[in-house]
């Protein structure tokens, strides 16, 4: 069936389908134009930076569906939304999404129908994670919108079998880079870690050391394996994988092993604030590097000007860059819900809702099935320069869905994620890398 673009898709720029009609091939060029993600063994935030709440003020998040009486078009979300272990809730992750939906509805939706978006968080639990499947199977939803969790290993295979698309997805391991069910937008915890070398090798470092907990098995290896490829490319070689023993208060024992012979260190601990410290007053010329969210506004505040200069490798830009497509994020969480704060993964979030409202408003008939076709033949989406252009084609034979094999370089500033080289392209290619660190 030939797919055409509808009149009335949505009308803003980034958000709507304007431009080519719908083909075999989807190619779309609109007029404008999360993650931090989180690893099952840390975890806590994003770095964010709050919005004025204003009470007396009608939001879009007041009334999402915007009046439209058409049957809504249902989709899930899933993700580490709420730790009861940890004591968390974090409920500005998935409003990114729920923000890009309100904003597509506020502009007549996708051809007069609504966009519901259900809200699943799976706790950090595989039975959870399953649940949230399930359930999104069982209502029928049209895609899984926004998957960003370490049960993903869980999670895909239950939808792959129901035929069910996840769009937007943040990848964390094989599973998320190879099955069919998965569309992801950034290349993932592979991505990072890999970067992580190139980057410390960029800056300047001498030689590289991996820094991370203790107890954390495989990924322990996993890390240190791709650090180092990093590192090789930048023609840097790599130290020593130094663990933190569990209930360590001082870290200085770390450190050091860690920064012989000058090295600089990529990696994290359990006291994120503790370990950035340690690194500048003990070795205060190593340069250092890690996840983003790890450098929650907690850690920053209590770090203070410690910070400034503390590296990161993410999947897309900071929430801070200056692009069309970051800037209509933060225009519609305003709109949305201005007590909420901004966040990386809110932007994973809303960047995701945004491709799906855009490939869905082509198609006349919305099913799991069109929405997955019309998926696998995206090619060179604006993503409104908060990824590269969008195509799912294959870049690897083992990782047949790594679409965008690119990461982004962060740093702090004025207590802030902020691109390192604002003047460059943010997209660093590692496919490469990510091909050599699998084996």
């Amino acid at each position: 069936m030939r797919r055409q673009l509808r009149s009335n898709a949505p009308k803003n720029p980034f958000l709507s389908g304007k431009g080519q009609p719908m083909k075999k091939r989807l190619d779309t060029r609109t007029a404008g134009a999360v993650s931090c993600a989180m690893l099952a063994t840390l975890l806590v935030g994003c770095s964010a930076n709050p919005t004025s709440p204003s009470d007396s003020v009608p939001t879009r998040k007041d009334n999402p569906y915007a009046g439209l009486t058409e049957p809504p078009i249902s989709v899930m979300t899933i993700g580490n939304w709420t730790q009861p272990l940890l004591g968390t809730s974090n409920p500005e992750f998935p409003a990114g999404a729920e923000a890009a939906a309100a904003a597509v509805n506020a502009a007549g939706g996708i051809n007069g129908r609504p966009i519901q978006v259900i809200v699943c968080s799976d706790e950090l639990t595989p039975d959870v994670a399953r649940q949230c499947a399930r359930d999104a199977v069982e209502q029928k939803v049209v895609a899984v919108v926004g998957l960003q969790t370490v049960n993903e290993t869980t999670i895909l295979p239950i939808l792959e079998s129901a035929g069910i698309p996840a769009v937007g997805v943040y990848p964390f391991t094989e599973v998320g880079l190879s099955s069919p069910a998965s569309f992801p937008d950034v290349s993932g915890f592979i991505g990072q870690t890999v970067g992580m070398g190139l980057q410390l090798g960029a800056a300047g470092a001498e030689k590289v050391s991996v820094v991370v907990p203790g107890g954390m098995g495989g990924i322990s290896t996993a890390i240190r394996d791709s650090v180092e490829v990093g590192a090789a490319k930048a023609d840097v070689p790599f130290g020593d994988l130094v663990q933190v023993p569990a209930k360590s208060p001082d870290l200085s024992a770390v450190v050091a092993a860690a920064t012989g012979d000058g090295a600089s260190v990529a990696g994290f601990a359990n006291d994120e604030a503790e370990f950035v410290r340690s690194m500048r007053m003990l070795a205060p010329d190593s340069f250092v590097t890690t996840f983003p969210f790890n450098l929650t506004s907690k850690v920053l505040e209590s770090v203070g000007e410690d910070a400034e200069g503390v590296m990161s490798v993410e999947g897309f830009v900071p929430p801070t860059a200056d692009t069309p497509g970051t800037r209509q994020f933060r225009e519609d969480m305003e709109a949305y819900d201005p007590s909420i704060t901004v966040t990386a993964t809110g932007l994973h979030e809303w960047l995701a809702m945004s491709t799906f409202a855009r490939v869905a408003a082509q198609l006349d008939l919305l099913s799991p099935a069109t929405v997955k076709d019309a998926m696998s033949n995206l090619r060179n989406l604006d993503m409104g320069g908060i990824t590269p252009p969008y195509s799912t084609m294959a870049q690897d034979p083992r990782y047949p869905r790594l679409f965008n094999p690119t990461v982004v370089f962060q740093k702090i500033e004025n207590g802030q994620t902020v691109l390192q080289h604002p003047e460059q392209s943010p997209f660093v290619p590692v496919g490469d890398l990510i091909t050599t660190s699998s084996g």
